[in-house]
């Protein structure tokens, strides 16, 4: 185990340098220094476990057995969430004939919308050009470090690339998934329209999520997957969803 540790936190090490010039890769960075810490300190107390005999080896030792567990559960922990994630991503065929089709926020840089958030916006014009009679609620707010609204951003984008801008309304205060969902449901009650056939539209790792969200919404859950784009990102958009997940459900609102 002291040399799967050693490689572990080599790797998440390597992979946390990496991580630094790309802001986008910020996250990345943090769970792979977490990651580097705690194996390093896993890799410590195995090292000194086997090279003393005093009183710090067998607390090393005790040590050791609980951290093995909480990494082997860690693990399972893991592999079940992104498993539901993954099989989260997906296309429910009755969302694409809804009425209402909320596009979820994906992040911007300036005034131009970030890769993911593009394919999102791509999908739903896709959306509009093949059911004309639905209208489309782009979510998300202005970010600390961001001059525009994600709404204000994915608007203009959709106009500028073809999309009936009488078909297009902004939502420009949620700052989450939760605020997403909600507020554009309050936006669509408020104009009047049915909430009985609405959609989700988001990246596909974001989906098994947002389906529960539109549940506890009181929604039918119905999901348009967009494609992540970078692979990298895709996988660290899958860590980071896990993490989502766990906080939703340590909230209680899961």
């Amino acid at each position: 185990m002291k040399r799967f540790y050693q490689i572990l936190c080599i790797v998440c090490g390597i992979l946390a340098l990496i991580c630094i010039p790309f802001r986008p890769l910020w996250f990345g960075l943090a769970f792979f220094t977490t990651l580097c810490g705690c194996t390093g300190a896993m890799w410590l107390l195995i090292h000194v476990r086997d090279t003393r005999t005093d009183k710090w080896s067998a607390a090393a030792n005790w040590l050791v057995r609980i951290g093995n567990i909480v990494f082997v559960l860690w693990l399972v922990s893991v592999a079940a969430v992104e498993g539901l994630i993954l099989s989260g991503a997906h296309t429910d065929p009755q969302a694409l004939e809804a009425d209402c089709v909320f596009v979820l926020g994906g992040g911007i840089n300036g005034d131009k919308p970030t890769e993911t958030l593009r394919n999102r916006l791509a999908v739903a014009l896709d959306v509009m050009e093949q059911n004309p009679d639905a209208h489309i609620i782009v979510c998300g707010g202005q970010g600390d470090d961001e001059d525009y609204t994600e709404a204000s951003v994915m608007y203009n984008w959709m106009v500028s690339h073809g999309a009936d801008p009488d078909r297009i309304i902004k939502e420009s205060k949620s700052r989450n998934t939760i605020q997403n969902i909600e507020n554009a449901l309050e936006l669509r009650e408020k104009n009047g329209w049915s909430t009985d056939n609405v959609a989700a539209l988001s990246s596909g790792f974001h989906l098994f999520r947002t389906r529960h969200i539109m549940e506890n919404c009181g929604l039918e859950p119905a999901a348009i997957a967009a494609p992540s784009g970078n692979p990298a990102m895709h996988i660290l958009f899958c860590i980071r969803e896990y993490f989502s997940i766990v906080k939703l459900v340590a909230s209680g609102y899961w």
